[in-house]
């Protein structure tokens, strides 16, 4: 491994400039450092926290610096002091570590049954290279299959629950649903189902739906559909370059309504990092769209336009992974990238699970030191 050792400090305007043993340095400006100040009075380290308020943070300059291989040393001009390591000071290049957090999935179309994770439960919720392989299958392809769980709503809440924690919505936290319409949604009849993302009317969507067919009997059909979201906005970028840039720029609404709710949200289809440029989330549903009112003719046809052509990579069957879910086989998809639909089907189909939010299941990977 190369040294991250500190060989010099040079001093630049109101920063330092930290010089490396591997050839890299940072330069670091004075107002950075004093609030990087990791003494006990600046500092709560048992909590991880900063224990000033912004606005209590000096104004001030560095009289005097002084390094050794492992720190840099500082006196301030209101004399207090601070140290900083050179395996804290090394993490700040900039570009490398915006590239530490950077997710970088797996984009794919088609059959992905040899690709993703398939996992016994009792591996997945009792031993840690388990949860690995599960939250690495999510990161990576954005679904994960857990098999041999009990065919109940209790025994897939344990799974939930070690995904991240059940996310109660309108809908209920555990849910179970057949062909009753207990709620004013599509999914709640034998009908066939487009490939879509949930919660599109949500301020923020379920980051995780989790699903278990715990029966299906006398019928046919119900296959589930699944889609990399992810994989059909990169090729609409590749083969309608304006459409693309159309759906990350125009906020579409969305919208549920049942008795005693009204949930409505207006963004973009495609979210976009907006720096690195890396897709965060696919909004798509068609079903869930709000009537709109545009501004002008040209903005009306470029909606429906771009709808359509992202449309058609996402019902195109080649780039669909399909498959029957069975009792048993717990399905866990990333519904920030991932879209999901069924075939129409006959018979009784008995469904549950439930959502988890997207901060609460990364959270999980990054405690598993999978991301940072």
């Amino acid at each position: 491994m190369v040294s991250k050792t500190i060989e010099r400090v040079s001093a630049v305007d109101r920063a330092l400039e930290v010089h490396f043993g591997d050839g890299n340095s940072i330069k670091f400006e004075d107002c950075w450092l004093r609030d990087h100040c990791r003494c006990s009075s600046c500092y709560h380290a048992e909590t991880f926290q900063r224990a000033n308020h912004i606005l209590d943070i000096p104004d001030v300059t560095i009289t005097e610096y002084r390094h050794d291989k492992s720190q840099v040393f500082v006196t301030w001009s209101d004399n207090h002091q601070s140290s900083y390591t050179q395996d804290f000071l090394s993490q700040f290049d900039y570009k490398q570590w915006r590239e530490n957090r950077r997710l970088k999935p797996l984009l794919w179309h088609g059959d992905i049954n040899n690709k993703v994770t398939k996992i016994q439960v009792d591996e997945f919720l009792n031993s840690v290279n388990g949860s690995k392989k599960v939250f690495q299958s999510l990161l990576d392809f954005g679904v994960a299959l857990i098999e041999g769980v009990g065919a109940t709503l209790g025994d897939t809440e344990v799974v939930c629950k070690a995904l991240g924690g059940v996310q109660h919505t309108i809908f209920g936290g555990m849910w179970q649903f057949t062909t009753r319409a207990d709620h004013a949604d599509t999914a709640y009849t034998n009908l066939p189902l487009a490939a879509h993302n949930d919660n599109t009317y949500f301020t923020e969507a379920a980051g995780l739906q989790i699903l278990h067919c715990l029966e299906h009997s006398n019928g046919t059909g119900g296959e589930t559909i699944l889609v990399d979201g992810f994989y059909g906005a990169t090729q609409l970028k590749k083969e309608y370059p304006e459409d693309f840039e159309f759906l990350t720029k125009f906020n579409l609404e969305a919208e549920y309504i049942e008795e005693g709710h009204h949930q409505t949200y207006s963004a973009p289809v495609i979210k976009v990092d907006s720096e690195t440029e890396d897709l965060v989330q696919i909004r798509f549903n068609v079903y869930d769209r709000a009537p709109m009112a545009f501004a002008d003719g040209e903005t009306c046809r470029s909606y429906y336009r771009s709808l359509r052509n992202l449309a058609k990579y996402y019902q195109n069957p080649s780039n669909q992974w399909q498959f029957k879910l069975k009792p048993g086989t717990v399905m866990v998809m990333d519904n920030f990238r991932v879209l999901h639909g069924r075939t129409g089907f006959s018979g009784s189909r008995v469904l549950c699970g439930s959502y988890v939010a997207r901060s609460d299941w990364l959270d999980r990977a990054r405690a598993l030191n999978l991301i940072h």
